[in-house]
């Protein structure tokens, strides 16, 4: 037997980014699975992480298996999201966003027991537009995710995305407001590159002393996953230099 816990123990790892691990249990656990609703639970927990280790061979495997479970219409949706995912953590946006848009097109996503996938769909889509430089289109994506269950589970994400497009487009004072929201979210992380972005609109704006005290800060919390600690000592580099020239 197949134990709840085991699984959440596992897809806590994937959630930390222990791929391997998370692999590794999981493949454990297909070995002796019975039931089929959880085997199915578990093929795509292998996707979680094939696809972001670039397992191809583990990836098709999964894949091939799930289109021989019921409901294989279904099971694409989910399968198109997990690679959609992977490829915005590459880079490679421009695939992430076929498959987001596309999944967005059936008639899943208007469906109400779809509504949250639909909103990480969106939330997602709002990422990849942004990583393709398509700024007011990824505000766009962003927002309606917002619309449709705001606090959610991506709020912190889209909170981030929002304010990196409303930066890029030039709307300082509601790029750095939109970023301050991300403070009363629990990531640390996410706290920290959002205070990045605070700092780079009052850089852009010229409000030296502010922009300052901001970068001050963030470098308390380095190192930081999300965030570049050069562009950091840049930033406050540029604060520095300006201050000088004033004074």
């Amino acid at each position: 037997m197949v134990t709840e816990e085991e699984i959440e123990a596992a897809e806590k790892l994937r959630g930390q980014g222990e791929f391997v691990n998370a692999l590794a249990l999981t493949q454990d656990m297909l070995s002796r699975v019975q039931d089929e609703d959880v085997r199915m639970r578990l093929l795509f927990d292998v996707l979680y992480c094939s696809t972001r280790l670039g397992a191809d061979d583990l990836t098709s495997k999964a894949i091939r298996e799930l289109e021989r479970m019921p409901q294989p219409k279904m099971s694409r949706i989910f399968i198109d999201w997990i690679q959609a995912v992977s490829y915005i953590s590459f880079g490679r946006a421009q695939e992430a966003l076929d498959l987001l848009e596309a999944n967005l097109k059936t008639e899943f996503m208007e469906r109400e027991d779809f509504v949250i996938w639909k909103y990480k769909h969106l939330a997602y889509k709002g990422q990849a537009l942004a990583f393709l430089q398509k700024w007011e289109d990824a505000l766009t994506s962003s927002e309606e995710a917002h619309k449709i269950c705001q606090g959610g589970q991506m709020e912190a994400d889209i909170l981030i995305n929002r304010s990196l497009c409303l930066k890029a487009l030039g709307r300082y004072e509601e790029a750095y407001a939109t970023a301050s929201q991300v403070q009363k979210w629990d990531s640390v992380e996410m706290a920290t590159l959002a205070m990045q972005y605070m700092a780079e609109c009052r850089l852009w704006q010229g409000r030296i002393p502010e922009a300052g005290k901001l970068y001050m800060d963030i470098q308390k919390r380095l190192p930081c996953r999300l965030v570049d600690e050069k562009r950091i000592k840049e930033g406050m580099s540029q604060c520095i230099a300006s201050l000088e020239k004033s004074s």
